[in-house]
């Protein structure tokens, strides 16, 4: 086979079929390797290997081929949408695996999905391979989106039925089809242009982007989910009762009326959690609301218990009323408990941000 020939070939003959790639890659797979032996890190990539096959092959893709600690699929342009649930499919069950097992505990991914048209050619070993702008595109956007983020170009958000978009802790929250994305704009390397993009909203809130400067667009209503914000304390007076947080979205005023636990003090350098509300003055700071502290213990409300699935979701609120949902990993205490039981949660951190944990000893209504 001679590749020049087939590629001139392509473009010549504009024989090049329109198709949806998906890219999923470990996240820092270098620095796994080195905090753990190979012994260690090895069936962590096997399982994630597997656990995207089988996603893709849920979703009608094909597996186009492997890449050390990365994916390349391949699905029929009119399987957009397939590629999308693809990618949310395996992102919640590396989440599951995560709380279940230390196999994959450090493992996270990005998923990075394209529309258009490809080079598509047989390789000496008689396997399918692709190439071109759209497989470039996939593989950029993963590389720019933050863990845990599944990241879409335009394409494939214009040929995808967003109505049929959904996702366990969507589901579970009641999200409304059209608040399932958020669109942006980044710069990618290899591209001359900011290229458009939107984050599929699979979990709670939006992962953001990972090392790169990205705009989100004005016009695009955000999720019900962008109520939800993490940032870091970065000043708090205990006597005053007040001080301010650092999120990636600018400061945020915080005092202790809004605090989910008013007798509790921040901590600087601390990681927060909230809902962002409008500010209390003109031309005043944004304020954030219902807030919680990692290592903070707060009981709460469940408003919903998934048992099957071994996890739940509480409701946390300040003095002025503001509700937080915070999700729960619960195992087989989900069996145990229903909507409307109380329970002390400790909050604490994990690869999507912070989430309540059930106190030891702690059961139904308390």
């Amino acid at each position: 086979m001679r590749y020049f020939e087939v590629f001139s070939d392509a473009l010549r003959s504009g024989d090049r079929p329109r198709k949806t790639i998906m890219f999923a890659d470990i996240v820092d797979s270098a620095k796994l390797k080195e905090r753990t032996a190979e012994v260690n890190w090895l069936p962590t990539i096997g399982k994630f290997l597997d656990i995207v096959t089988e996603a893709v092959q849920h979703e009608g893709g094909e597996v186009v081929k492997y890449l050390g600690d990365g994916v390349l699929a391949m699905f029929d342009a009119a399987g957009s949408g397939n590629a999308i649930r693809a990618g949310i499919r395996l992102q919640e069950q590396l989440r599951r695996l995560q709380q279940e097992t230390s196999l994959i505990q450090n493992c996270q991914c990005t998923v990075g999905i394209a529309t258009g048209h490809i080079v598509e050619y047989r390789t000496p070993a008689q396997t399918t391979d692709v190439i071109g702008s759209t497989a470039d595109l996939a593989s950029r956007l993963s590389s720019a989106a933050a863990p845990n983020a599944v990241w879409i170009d335009a394409n494939t958000f214009h040929a995808a039925d967003m109505t049929r978009i959904s996702s366990e802790i969507g589901h579970a929250l009641d999200r409304p089809t059209n608040e399932y994305h958020l669109a942006g704009e980044v710069g990618l390397k290899g591209f001359g242009h900011r290229v458009s993009y939107y984050e599929i909203i699979w979990s709670q809130s939006e992962f953001g982007a990972r090392n790169a400067t990205l705009r989100h667009s004005q016009n695009v209503p955000a999720p019900a989910t962008d109520g939800v914000l993490q940032g870091t304390v970065e000043q708090w007076s205990a006597e005053k009762g007040r001080g301010s947080l650092r999120t990636e979205r600018g400061e945020y005023f915080v005092d202790r009326r809004f605090l989910a636990v008013p007798k509790e003090n921040l901590v600087r350098g601390k990681t927060v959690r909230f809902v962002p509300i409008k500010p209390l003055r003109p031309n005043g700071r944004p304020v954030a609301g219902a807030l919680v502290q990692e290592g903070w213990r707060v009981t709460a409300e469940f408003t919903k218990v998934f048992a099957e699935r071994g996890y739940g979701f509480v409701a946390v609120k300040d003095q002025r009323g503001n509700t937080l949902t915070l999700f729960v990993h619960l195992g087989e205490a989900a069996r145990r408990l229903r909507p409307g039981d109380r329970a002390t949660l400790v909050i604490r951190p994990n690869p999507r941000g912070l989430s309540g944990q059930l106190n030891k000893g702690a059961s139904g209504a308390a």
